[in-house]
Formats: structure tokens, C-alpha cells, sequence
């Protein structure tokens, strides 16, 4: 003789009719009533009514929904969700949407709403210490946008917006990766112009002084010079640009200066010279240490004709 299994507690204070939902929530519906509860929430969600769209789609959850219909499930719990301002609730949703449902005729809508919450929480301050931000979430969004929909019409926002709060983040890497990301897939963008301005402007900032490799200024100069030889309309960012050329040139200058002092500690006149030669050439005339470099490069060239030591090209 077999006995009965016993009840959790819980379940001993659970009504009977809670018992037999539950064990029939996976019991799909017959195709007529999933498509009237299914109808009526989606007509519920274009009469804004949200609570009403998730009451009719709660006997509709999980396999309870037949499969044709799940897609279409699945866009209006989402839709119901941002119309209650769940936006991350609703991406939770619409993340797995393309895995899911890969010949659904829906995608498209999916994907203009997944860029709809991403620029939505990027513009939200909403956040709570380090443990979660709108903006954080906003980047996994976007970031799930440019990698699984690249030929979304909105690609070249989303790089941008991505550009920006990795440059904001100090971490110009990816912010050069973005900018850059922006300028070869949507050439046409009207984002363009902007993005070779912060590409060529997080190069500087990664910098932040003369003591940086000489490689990294003279492809920052580069940037520059290509951003500014575009005519840029854009007045302020002409006069951050023209700043940050002059800034990277005088970099350069002292940085040849401080490897030609080097030189000179350790004796060696063909290297000090070299980096004079480079510091006191034309293309740095104007800058602030221009007239110093010349008068030192002058000087050690007398004194390697003088000593006989380096022949004088």
C-alpha cells in the first residue's frame, strides 16, 4: 500500500482553486481562446491600457501559449510593460526575441523598440549607488542593438550615444572603437562630422601630457588636422580642435626636447641632435618652445663641428 505524499506547509494554506491553476498553467490553450485573450490584450495595449493587456495575457504564460502565437505574445507583454515605464522589464523580454523567433515578421518592430529603451535609459539619471544605473543599463541595451541588428536604421545613434558615454567613462579605447565603428558603417550619418571630432578628441585625452609617446600625439595631430581641414561648421568644436592641435604640437616639441636632454646626460650627440633637429624643423614653428629648440639645436650643432664629433648633413 502506497501513501499519500505529504503537503508542504505551503501548499496546506494554498485555496484548492490556486492548486488547480497551478497545475494546469502549462496546459496550453485550445488556438480560439488564446487568440481572443491574445487579441484583446493587444487591443488593450493600443488603448493604453497596460494592467488590462497583462490580465488578459496572464493565462497565456510560458508553454500555456501555443507556438504560432508566442511571438506575438511575447511584443505585447513587452509593449505593455514600457507603457507602464518597466522599460528594463520589457528589454528583458525583447533580448531573447531573435533567438526565439527568428522568421518572425515582428522583428522589425522588436528592434525599433530595443532602440526606443536604450536611448530612453540613456537619457535617465535613474540609479541607485553601484549596484545599478538607467545609464548601465542603457550601454547593455545598446550594445545588444549594434551587435545583433547592425542593419537597424538607428545604428549610427546608438554608436554615438555608445561613443559618448565610453568617453565619459574615461575609457577612450572603446570610445575610438565606437567613433570609429560609426564613421565606416554609416558613412552617411549625420553623426559623421561629430564622431571624427570626439575620435580625434579622445585620442587627446588619453594623452593628457608630453610625457605620452610621440606615435599617439602625431596620430592625434593627424585626426585633428583631417577634422579640421573638413571645414567643420560647428564653432565650438573648431575652437576645441584648434586648441588641442596646439596643445598636441607643443607636447611633441617638449617631448623631443626631453629625449635630446636625455641624450645629452648619457653622451650620445648623434641622438641629441637628431631630436633637436626634429623639435627645431618648420613643422613646429610657432610653438611656444620653438625659439628655445632652435637656439639648442644651433648650439650642439657648433659644438659637433667644433669637437669633430657628428658630421653635419
Amino acid at each position: 500500500m502506497t501513501s499519500m505524499p505529504r503537503r508542504t506547509p505551503v501548499e496546506l494554506h494554498l485555496p484548492l482553486s490556486l492548486l488547480l491553476l497551478c497545475a494546469c498553467s502549462t496546459v496550453p490553450l485550445a488556438g480560439p481562446d488564446a487568440e481572443r485573450n491574445l487579441a484583446a490584450a493587444e487591443a488593450a495595449v493600443v488603448a493604453n491600457d497596460p494592467d488590462r493587456a497583462l490580465a488578459e495575457l496572464a493565462p497565456l504564460a510560458e508553454e500555456a501559449c501555443p507556438k504560432r502565437l508566442r511571438d506575438r505574445r511575447d511584443l505585447c507583454r513587452a509593449l505593455a510593460l514600457l507603457a507602464q515605464g518597466e522599460r528594463w522589464d520589457a528589454w528583458l523580454i525583447l533580448e531573447k526575441f531573435s533567438d526565439l523567433y527568428p522568421y518572425s515578421e515582428l522583428r522589425p518592430t522588436v528592434v525599433q523598440k530595443v532602440w526606443e529603451i536604450g536611448e530612453a535609459l540613456s537619457r535617465s539619471d535613474r540609479g541607485f549607488l553601484f549596484f545599478w544605473s538607467d545609464r548601465r543599463a542603457s550601454r547593455t541595451v545598446l550594445e545588444h542593438l549594434v551587435t545583433r541588428h547592425p542593419d537597424s536604421e538607428h545604428l549610427d545613434d546608438a554608436l554615438c550615444i555608445l561613443g559618448d558615454q565610453a568617453f565619459d567613462d574615461d575609457n577612450h579605447e572603446l570610445a575610438q572603437r565606437r567613433y570609429r565603428d560609426l564613421m565606416l558603417d554609416r558613412p552617411e550619418s549625420e553623426w559623421v562630422g561629430y564622431a571624427q571630432f570626439r575620435f580625434a578628441m579622445s585620442i587627446v585625452a588619453s594623452l593628457e601630457g608630453p610625457n605620452y609617446d610621440l606615435d599617439s600625439m602625431q596620430r592625434g595631430e593627424r585626426e585633428l588636422r583631417d577634422y579640421l581641414d573638413g571645414k567643420p561648421e560647428n564653432p565650438e568644436f573648431v575652437a576645441t580642435a584648434t586648441a588641442a592641435l596646439a596643445r598636441l604640437r607643443d607636447w611633441q616639441v617638449e617631448r623631443h626636447l626631453f629625449v635630446a636632454s636625455f641624450y645629452r646626460r648619457v653622451a650620445n650627440l648623434p641622438g641629441e641632435l637628431h631630436h633637436l633637429e626634429l623639435a627645431a624643423g618648420p613643422a613646429f614653428a610657432g610653438t611656444q618652445r620653438h625659439a628655445e629648440a632652435t637656439a639648442l639645436r644651433d648650439e650642439v650643432r657648433a659644438r659637433a663641428t667644433r669637437t669633430g664629433t657628428w658630421v653635419l648633413p
